[in-house]
């Protein structure tokens, strides 16, 4: 059975692949590509490939007081994930990963659009919540109906130590706390991007504010890490992460 639901899965990638390229659409998914396909495909991805390593910081900010990292490593198919800094200003950093919906070019593009009004409208207002509403408000006029993109947003103010939270349909944070060693998921209420032109998304969307101490630690990630899969195909999972998150905690970010 596990097989046969492996296959299966393949030839749906085939099917989408071709009816994103637009081609061949006759051939079923159970059809291998022909080398035209592969062509095309491989040419679609080291465009996509290129457009994404853009859209990622240069550097990590180094901040006194606290730990700052991030790590990338794109899946074969590229597809639309994206994380950010944003120095709004002196004592406040806007901190951001995202996922869009579709993949290849298509995702790209529709994450090259997310990052420019995000970092235009952040550094306008302290209230995450706000500079989202702003961003969806655009980004529902432009993109394909059916894509969406699934933001968290944070601002972290440098001397109190406090993060604002919001998400729109992202992954929960994992916050450890140090003093009592455990794990907390911060998931505020909210949709994605596109998928609502503004009052349901605006009525939907929270903010949530967290205190940090001293030792604590706060991860944002993408489904990409939880859906990775070793040599059995076994994914990874929320509740092993997690638990990784527990057990590398003491260690700098860098290590993590």
């Amino acid at each position: 059975p596990t097989s046969v639901s492996l296959l299966r899965l393949k030839a749906q990638k085939r099917l989408a692949l071709r009816q994103r390229m637009g081609l061949l659409k006759h051939k079923s998914g159970d059809e291998d590509l022909s080398e035209v396909e592969r062509k095309m495909l491989d040419h679609e991805l080291a465009i996509a490939e290129e457009l994404q390593a853009n859209l990622l910081p240069r550097k990590v900010p180094q901040i006194p007081g606290y730990d700052v990292s991030a790590y990338y490593r794109p899946s074969r198919e590229v597809g639309g994930d994206y994380y950010d800094f944003i120095e709004i200003d002196a004592d406040h950093l806007g901190i951001l990963v995202a996922d869009v919906s579709g993949k290849g070019i298509p995702g790209s593009i529709v994450m090259t659009e997310t990052r420019a009004l995000v970092k235009s409208e952040a550094v306008r207002t302290l209230s995450p919540a706000e500079t989202l509403m702003r961003v969806n408000k655009v980004l529902y006029n432009d993109i394909k109906r059916g894509m969406f993109v699934t933001v968290y947003y944070l601002i972290l103010s440098l001397e109190k130590s406090v993060v604002n939270c919001v998400s729109a349909g992202h992954n929960p944070m994992v916050l450890w706390r140090k003093a009592s060693n455990t794990c907390h998921l911060v998931n505020p209420n909210g949709l994605a991007l596109g998928i609502d032109k503004g009052p349901l998304f605006d009525k939907t969307l929270k903010e949530q504010k967290i205190q940090l101490f001293k030792g604590d630690r706060f991860v944002l990630y993408t489904d990409g890490v939880i859906e990775s899969m070793n040599s059995k195909q076994e994914q990874f999972g929320q509740n092993r992460f997690y638990l990784r998150t527990k057990q590398l905690a003491d260690k700098s970010s860098s290590e993590y």
